[in-house]
């Protein structure tokens, strides 16, 4: 018998990348296979984000374009998982009720199961001796507590990366920041024992992972809900010993989490990336205070001094948001004021948009959509040349470059990252260099990257 094809689509951030390697793997534990392309699955699932309004809409046009597709092929399975499922839930089935299945990001360690239940529903098979005049799903609903994607014993062969991977290392949040839909989402935070992690770790650094980047929502709180002196700083010492892992990062951090103990580790492990994602949000106190980020602008610098006391190598990466309810002009020179003063590596910029259920939603989004996208042209080309500074300094030095593959805009040069998270592109010459260490030395700065040349003599594996 054929096995039925399944194809994803994963939208927002990494732990959604990560959410739907583990689905893959689960599914291809049940027998499924991965389709090459949408049009030939028997299956279509969508990992969804709902953080910001874009994401949703991407995600709202694709179930409209496969609604066209299900009349013409009414034994097609549409499903929604993630983030819009949870949030959406009953909007998904009034609103596009050719959804077959509706998957919380707290309940697709099961997804086989679940789909197990759509191809066996009395409903589908009812719509599919009606045909085309059928426009109704199998009505699968599986939102809020439910069976963990972390259950999933994983594949760890199933990445897009032979070298890299993400390891999830605690899911949920119990931050209470007005603007963020992710705690209602993806409930509260629950951490991974060490053992696991690295348990899971060894086996993909067995299979020729050398580069790993640990996941949490609020990812330095990690261990809070395990009790007993279960820190990041420690997991991060324990996966330090593990042989043929080169690199290990974390993201999101939270700037109240940021503690002596996890500074001294960073000061004291080398594997671990020299770069922090720390985001401040806003350089204004009477921003975060409505926020309810937990620290004022003075503390996020003592955080930031702290820090580079003990690793003046290690490069800040920020988020921010502008146009939040009762933002001034005021706030945003702080904000700049702050981004000038950190000299911050690297920064993504948010236009706020109110999400339903959060606090911020019940506030007067007052800033017109003009002065949000000006605020947010005036951040992004701050950073863009406190980058291209931080980029012109590295010119002439030689750089360890982990090769990621060809060059998306340039197939006859390779890129890659370095221990700063810097993109380098350089020539594709000699043999398969994907997946290696290779020293670079940098020739020119370009506003993003760098470009640079391979030092032959002394590639590292």
């Amino acid at each position: 018998m054929t096995r039925k094809a399944f194809f994803l689509h994963s939208y927002g951030c990494q732990m959604n990348k990560l959410d739907s390697e583990l689905v893959a793997s689960k599914l291809q534990q049940a027998g499924y296979r991965a389709a090459a392309s949408e049009g030939e699955a028997d299956v279509v699932l969508l990992n969804t984000c709902a953080v910001r309004e874009h994401a949703e809409d991407r995600v709202w046009s694709r179930l409209g374009r496969l609604r066209q597709r299900k009349r013409r092929d009414p034994a097609l399975v549409v499903g929604v998982l993630g983030c819009m499922a949870e949030e959406h839930q009953r909007t998904l089935q009034a609103r596009m009720p050719h959804v077959d299945l509706v998957v919380g990001p707290s309940a697709f360690g099961d997804i086989d199961q679940k789909l197990e239940q759509v191809f066996q529903s009395a409903r589908r098979r009812a719509g599919l001796e009606l045909g085309e005049s059928w426009r109704r799903g199998a009505g699968v609903v599986a939102a809020g507590h439910g069976v963990s994607g972390d259950v999933v014993h994983r594949e760890v062969g199933v990445r897009p990366q032979r070298s890299q991977a993400y390891v999830s290392v605690m899911r949920g949040c119990n931050m209470p920041c007005t603007y963020c839909i992710v705690p209602a989402t993806r409930g509260k935070e629950i951490s991974r024992s060490i053992d696991d992690i690295v348990a899971e770790t060894r086996r993909l650094c067995d299979d020729g992972v050398t580069e790993v980047t640990l996941l949490g929502q609020t990812v330095n709180a990690y261990g809070r809900d395990l009790g007993r002196g279960v820190t990041l700083a420690r997991l991060l010492r324990a996966l330090h010993e593990i042989d043929g892992l080169r690199r290990l990062a974390f993201i999101t951090s939270h700037p109240n989490f940021l503690s002596a103990e996890l500074i001294d580790a960073l000061a004291e492990l080398p594997k671990i990336a020299r770069y922090l994602h720390l985001p401040a949000q806003s350089g204004s106190d009477a921003v975060l205070k409505t926020m309810r980020r937990g620290y004022t602008v003075a503390r996020y610098l003592r955080r930031w001094e702290d820090l580079m006391a003990r690793c003046p190598d290690v490069e800040l990466h920020s988020d921010w948001i502008v146009g939040y309810p009762g933002e001034t002009e005021s706030d945003v020179d702080g904000t700049v004021a702050l981004m000038e003063r950190v000299r911050f590596a690297q920064s993504y910029v948010f236009k706020y948009s109110p999400r339903p259920g959060t606090v911020a939603a019940g506030l007067c989004d007052d800033v017109p959509d003009a002065v949000k996208a000006e605020r947010n042209q005036r951040l992004l080309a701050v950073q863009e040349r406190l980058t291209a500074e931080r980029n012109l300094a590295l010119v002439g030095s030689v750089q360890e470059v982990l090769v990621e593959g060809p060059s998306p805009r340039d197939p006859e040069r390779l890129t890659g990252r370095t221990a700063h998270h810097r993109i380098v592109h350089f020539p594709a010459v000699g043999r398969d260099l994907v997946g290696q260490y290779v020293p670079v030395r940098i020739d020119a700065a370009a506003a993003h990257s760098l470009l640079g040349s391979r030092v032959v003599e002394s590639v590292a594996r």
